[in-house]
């Protein structure tokens, strides 16, 4: 597992400070954008209610006065029933134009006031428009509600749209069911007193929708209508919501229904305004990140040149002595700490210098002592051995066999004491193995076959004595364990080119026996019985720890099964010969 550096734990450290602080500011900016919001929601909500309040309230006084008008004026009565020949009908008609022109100038919000006799189809008006050009526009206009003496479906202003533009209108028929009494209010002159509003000062966008999602009054392009549309259907409770418009700004928007009325009137509140009063302390929170890399970065560079490149140069130091590299010091630092750890490293280094030299040359001595012991425990196995087949051959008085048999142990134990020797040639391994293998085939005759495939050119590589034959031993002990079929027993030697471009031999010893079970591949492949020797692990356990001791580990040991069965022990060694290379060629004898 990989250790984190002190630069990355100083740098992490920091930033846990930091962090929080640059969290909690952008919080509290948030927190204030959201205050200022609601507070300014709150505040045009409750200013548009009072206005929208003020609205209704005079729909109201014109909706009562239009009924009074049609229930309780005499001059409407007399107009009904004179002669229009008559100086009755001019007076009556006179007068009551008179009286309904200071009504218009009284109440602002009306445009028109008329008086429809469908009888004589006769349309008379008082306006704040021209005459003549407004009887043609209600004409025109109210021609379906004129013609069919229609009155509106509900106690609601209507929408209707009179001379290009959009207005409320409203009327009663009078006691004898012959006029129609009808009162226009203009949507502009409702929209005059909304403009007016103080809540924001600056940037606000007014609106007046009908109940068919109409714009009657106001400037938004069909996209953004169609926002604050879909805004505002979603919308509860008077607090406002935020919208991005064509322009490129985000508005708080706030809409609010009229009660004697189909219009919904809605403004539009510029965020930026809202915010004004904000931008210093957002462009303060913005530069403080960038203040606090600043630091940090001139904070790492001041620890890397004080803290953390001395700890560098220590560790490199350290590592090298690690590597052998005992000639190796450290300069003397500016810092006072720093100069007694340099100073008490080039002594540890002076001292780990000469305890090495000792060390070494005894740990020497101890591993050639070490080795020596090491061969001497194979001897006694393999006496025991042939003690065993003498004795049988005699037993069976077999005088040949027993002289032979002699010939081969006097060459096979003229080898065992011959072994003090650190390197031998291969050969010579090979030719003690064919004497052990012809030990046994006296032993066994015509239940034993051997193979063998050596490259001559190998056959003089160096090799530490004893190095082969205890595998061979072991296939015969634990291979040849039925008679019903002959034991086939082969060893062979090729040469090969390492993965680091090093020339090696794989010495590989195989049999036709029973082969190892998976449990015993598992603990032999991974050096348990190596770790953990028994006697019965014990030649396993003495190649092993020979090969450390001669190769390191350039030299490998694997242990396997062959696919048409029996097992298989296969060598790797580094090639070492005394003279130069021969020709690489090969001879099987069985």
């Amino acid at each position: 597992m990989n250790k984190l550096s002190l630069r990355l734990k100083v740098s992490v450290l920091v930033l846990l400070l930091v962090i929080p602080i640059i969290l909690f500011l952008y919080y509290t900016n948030i927190y204030s954008r959201t205050i200022v919001r609601e507070q300014v929601s709150s505040y045009a909500s409750d200013t548009l209610a009072l206005h929208l309040s003020t609205l209704d309230e005079l729909l109201d006084q014109t909706g009562t006065y239009l009924t009074r008008t049609a229930n309780e004026s005499l001059l409407l009565e007399l107009y009904s029933v004179s002669d229009p020949d008559s100086v009755s009908y001019y007076v009556s008609l006179r007068k009551l134009m008179d009286q309904w022109y200071n009504d218009v100038s009284y109440y602002s919000i009306i445009r028109t006031v008329f008086v429809y006799h469908q009888q004589r189809d006769e349309l008379y008006l008082s306006s704040n428009r021209e005459y003549y050009g407004e009887r043609d526009a209600i004409r025109e206009g109210l021609a379906t509600q004129l013609e069919s003496y229609s009155l509106p479906t509900s106690m609601k202003w209507e929408i209707v749209t009179v001379g290009g533009e959009p207005a409320l209108y409203k009327a009663v028929p009078d006691k004898s069911g012959r006029l129609l009494i009808g009162i226009l209010v203009s949507i502009d002159a409702l929209a005059q007193p909304l403009t007016q509003l103080e809540s924001t000062g600056k940037g606000e966008r007014i609106g007046i929708i009908s109940e068919d999602s109409e714009l009657l009054w106001g400037e938004f392009d069909n996209a953004d209508l169609q926002g604050i549309l879909g805004l505002l259907q979603s919308q509860t409770g008077t607090r406002g919501s935020i919208l991005p418009l064509s322009d490129g700004n985000n508005y708080l928007v706030l809409g609010r229904q009229s009660i004697f009325s189909p219009l919904h009137v809605v403004i539009l509140l510029d965020e930026k305004v809202l915010l004004s009063e904000l931008l210093l302390f957002e462009r303060v929170i913005q530069f403080i990140p960038l203040a606090v890399i600043l630091l940090l970065a001139l904070l790492l560079a001041m620890l890397s040149r004080l803290v953390f490149r001395p700890i560098h140069t220590l560790m490199s130091g350290m590592r090298l002595l690690g590597k052998g590299h005992l000639d190796y010091r450290l300069k003397e630092e500016k810092s006072k700490e720093f100069q007694t750890i340099t100073q008490q490293f080039n002594w540890m280094a002076e001292q780990i210098g000469d305890l090495k030299i000792g060390v070494y040359e005894e740990q020497m001595k101890v591993q050639h002592a070490e080795l020596k012991h090491l061969q001497a425990q194979i001897n006694p196995h393999f006496f025991m051995n042939s003690l065993n087949i003498v004795y049988q051959l005699v037993e069976l008085q077999q005088l040949a066999l027993s002289q032979k048999m002699v010939r081969h142990l006097v060459s096979y134990f003229r080898f065992i004491m011959n072994t003090n020797d650190a390197w031998i040639p291969l050969h010579s391994e090979l030719g003690h193995i064919r004497n052990y293998i012809d030990i046994q085939m006296v032993m066994y005759p015509g239940k034993l076959s051997f193979r063998e495939h050596v490259p001559e050119a190998l056959g003089q590589m160096l090799v530490p004595p004893l190095l082969v034959q205890p595998f061979v031993e072991n296939a015969m002990k634990h291979g040849f364990v039925s008679n019903a079929n002959p034991f086939e027993l082969a060893l062979e030697v090729e040469e090969r080119i390492s993965a680091e471009g090093k020339r090696e031999a794989a010495i590989r010893v195989s049999d036709s026996g029973p082969g190892f079970s998976d449990e015993q591949l598992e603990l032999l492949n991974s050096g348990i019985y190596e770790r953990e020797p028994t006697d019965r692990q014990l030649g396993v356990w003495n190649v092993r720890r020979r090969l450390v001791m001669t190769y390191g580990d350039e030299a490998k040991l694997s242990f396997g099964n062959r696919p048409q069965g029996g097992g298989e022990v296969t060598l790797i060694l580094p090639v070492q010969r005394e003279g130069g290379s021969g020709d690489v060629s090969g001879a099987d004898r069985r």
